[in-house]
């Protein structure tokens, strides 16, 4: 009587340690219900300091080539939607048993027909690998901070320069929480040397917006 007592406690204590989601599982969902948003930095650039004044979309799409975790990332200046300075692609992945996640990015080969994807988000359903530019060695690394979330690169990130395609060597740094998302990146060229000159606060501070339209 007393072995299957014991059996039936081990079976029940089996079952309840299989429902409960891995700590990877946990971290992912946290990392993905914060990350999406509208932001921008017009507090900042209004306080000065040297920043631009921009906006930043990050929208979830379902792109099923890609994982159930992607979103579109455009950044314009904030006082014209029009003026797109820049369109990527973040791919987030778990890290098995672990509290952290990689951030995958790449560029479009096709920027144009991308363009205002926040606002289109079916569109992705017909993504490919071949309309990706995969930024090899740029993927950023996600774990906990006291506030939220952190992430920092690798010292081999290169992306090639628009315009004249010089190689810059790339750095990257972000911090997330509830109330915004910071970014630091700084571009040097083969030599070392900034490609332009820093702010004394090299972070751009994006405040989260309520107008996300998801």
């Amino acid at each position: 009587m007393a072995t299957r007592t014991w059996l039936c406690v081990a079976l029940l204590a089996l079952a309840a340690c299989a429902s409960q989601p891995k700590r990877d599982e946990v971290f992912i969902a946290e990392l993905a219900a914060v990350l999406p948003g509208s932001y921008d930095n017009i507090a900042q650039a209004r306080a000065g300091g040297g920043h631009a004044s921009l906006r930043m979309m990050i929208a979830p799409v379902q792109a099923n080539q890609l994982g159930p975790h992607v979103y579109y990332v455009q950044e314009t200046a904030a006082d014209d939607a029009r003026r797109v300075l820049s369109q990527r692609l973040f791919i987030l992945t778990p890290v098995e048993g672990a509290e952290r996640a990689v951030l995958l990015q790449s560029d479009f080969a096709e920027p144009m027909r991308w363009r205002d994807g926040h606002l289109r988000r079916d569109l992705f359903k017909s993504l490919l690998p071949d309309d990706l530019r995969p930024r090899v060695g740029c993927d950023l690394a996600f774990t906990r901070s006291p506030r939220g979330f952190s992430a920092a690169g690798r010292d081999a990130c290169r992306i090639s320069a628009p315009g004249n395609g010089e190689t810059l060597r790339v750095e990257q740094q972000l911090e997330l929480d509830p109330d915004g998302l910071a970014v630091l990146e700084r571009q040097r060229d083969a030599t070392g040397v900034p490609v332009r000159e820093e702010p004394a606060d090299p972070w751009y501070r994006f405040a989260r917006r309520a107008d996300a339209p998801w």
